[in-house]
């Protein structure tokens, strides 16, 4: 049976658009079989649909991935996505499965059964979606009863279709998932507290969409409209909110941390805009959320930077910069001294810190003045600072900022190569070789020699956006995938969009041994070994 739904699954989901804030992500073939560790997308999970509890694991239906949470260990386990097999169809029930670590989940469009101790989907159509679940107390291994258009039906373990005219067990023995008024009415003090419960530090509203307990303990777990998964002990009246989530769906630039990375999006999906911090091990999400006016706001993010003990984001309104310690902002903009508001690249400078601009190039100094560089005006789009050296790359080409000089300048060997008077996407560094990257070609420069070699990657990439430089080679990020360019071999190791990643690429943070990648539905944290190889 397993084998195949497998064949029919991927027919179906080949043509089915998953609904959600952010791009539409479409099943494809992978490139290759991912481990899950290897691969893990963080988008936006504040949103839970549907909550399941058992002893061991409380799950969190949510609109772009399911989330696991140990009870024992009061840790997050790696979640599980669209890529992963997570349903197209949005999950309206939840009940944990007692035969083992799994839960049933009925969907807009059918069931689906997850075995978190294996990692495998089980699924099947129902007409009109599943509304509800149920299991027999008193043999819960032999499948779960399933309430769709019809009325209820039952599935046996390991069938596809559910099988109608099954009565239902008594009452007493009936084992299904309660109603968010149910599970307040035995915590009246969490129900009296509801509206406090609801409210985050910058007093936005939300309201609880489902609900789930076990009986082995008073730990009720609620479902948000925005605040992700809220734990309540209902014998003490306390309670904590359990989130796991980027601020918006998606991610527009990252910057490498101690110990994890920054990832900042603008709300262009209709969605939050802000700025969170993952931790290596996806552990734990933390959110850095300055109040209105003091954060990235409507604005586009382009690029960021962490230097010099704070965060600097390159937006259209301006540069933000965000003490991550203390949540303190300041923004830089035209009436500061910038050239342009329009902010595209960022650089560490000997100082402080390069901004390049739709007008210019400009640096903000370490007692925050910020000196315009000559009467270069051209958009600039991406820096690279070498030691004390600046390369600049604009829509005109390439240029260099040598140290002490008052305006960017074309070496004689960079003006005789006609490609790089191309826009320079992004700039990146293996070693000791300079590579620039042109919208559909890339360049690098012998670093002996000081030849430079122009070619078109070896890989389906589409219109090229970012690049992060790693040792032996450079990664490539595009619209339509992402690739590893070693360049002592010539080759490339490509991954496929959709089908390895999500959505298109936006930008690149090697760490290793992660690369992780801001696309336009979440974060992509990827085990660079896993695409390199031995």
């Amino acid at each position: 049976m397993i084998g195949g739904w497998r064949i029919v699954g991927w027919l179906i989901l080949a043509t089915i658009v998953f609904p959600s804030a952010y791009p539409t992500i479409r099943l494809s073939a992978q490139t290759r079989v991912w481990r899950p560790e290897d691969r893990v997308v963080i988008s936006d999970f504040s949103t839970v649909d549907a909550v399941a509890a058992s002893p061991w694991i409380v799950y969190a239906a949510t609109r772009h991935g399911l989330l696991l949470y140990d009870r024992r260990t009061r840790a997050w386990q790696l979640p599980v996505t669209p890529l992963d097999g997570y349903p197209a169809a949005r999950v309206r029930v939840a009940l944990a499965d007692p035969a083992g670590n799994a839960v049933w989940l009925g969907t807009a469009d059918g069931w689906a059964r997850y075995d978190a101790d294996v990692r495998q989907w089980d699924r099947g159509p129902a007409t009109g979606g599943v509304s509800g679940l149920l299991l027999d107390a008193q043999n819960p291994a032999s499948g779960v009863f399933l309430r769709d258009r019809s009325g209820w039906s039952f599935l046996p373990r390991g069938a596809l279709f559910a099988q109608p005219g099954t009565p239902l067990p008594p009452p007493e023995r009936q084992v299904k998932p309660i109603d968010v008024e149910t599970a307040l009415a035995t915590a009246p003090l969490a129900d009296a507290m509801r509206a406090l419960i609801l409210t985050d530090p910058r007093l936005r509203t939300y309201q609880f969409t489902s609900a789930a307990r076990t009986a082995d303990d008073a730990d009720l777990f609620f479902g948000t409209s925005g605040m992700g998964l809220v734990r309540l002990d209902a014998a003490m009246g306390q309670w904590e909110t359990l989130g796991f989530s980027l601020l918006g769906a998606g991610a527009d630039a990252l910057a490498a941390g101690p110990g994890g990375v920054w990832a900042a999006g603008s709300p262009r999906f209709g969605g939050r805009g802000g700025i969170t911090w993952l931790t290596e091990d996806l552990s734990s999400t933390i959110p850095l959320d300055p109040p209105p006016g003091n954060d990235p706001g409507p604005a586009a993010v382009h690029r960021m930077l962490a230097a010099a003990g704070a965060l600097w984001i390159a937006t259209g309104g301006g540069v933000l910069r965000v003490d991550p310690d203390r949540g303190r902002t300041r923004r830089f903009t035209l009436g500061d001294g910038l050239p342009s508001e329009d902010v595209r690249a960022l650089a560490p400078a000997p100082d402080g810190v390069w901004i390049g601009t739709t007008r210019g190039l400009a640096v903000i100094t370490a007692d925050n003045r910020v000196v315009r560089i000559g009467r270069f005006a051209q958009p600039v789009l991406s820096l690279l600072a070498v030691r004390e050296t600046l390369w600049v790359g604009s829509v005109a080409g390439l240029g260099v900022l040598p140290p002490g000089a008052a305006e960017p300048v074309v070496p004689a060997a960079l003006a005789a190569e006609p490609a790089l008077r191309a826009p320079v996407v992004a700039l990146a560094r293996t070693g000791d070789t300079l590579v620039v990257v042109l919208e559909d070609q890339v360049a690098w420069r012998d670093p002996g020699a000081g030849r430079w070699t122009v070619a078109r990657p070896r890989a389906a990439l589409g219109r090229l956006a970012a690049a992060a430089g790693d040792v032996g080679g450079v990664w490539l990020g595009g619209q339509i995938g992402l690739a590893w360019w070693s360049l002592a071999r010539g080759s490339f190791q490509s991954l496929t969009i959709p089908g390895d990643l999500p959505a298109p690429v936006r930008d690149l943070v090697a760490a290793p041994p992660w690369l992780w990648v801001a696309t336009d539905s979440g974060v992509v944290r990827l085990r660079a070994g896993a695409v390199v190889g031995p």
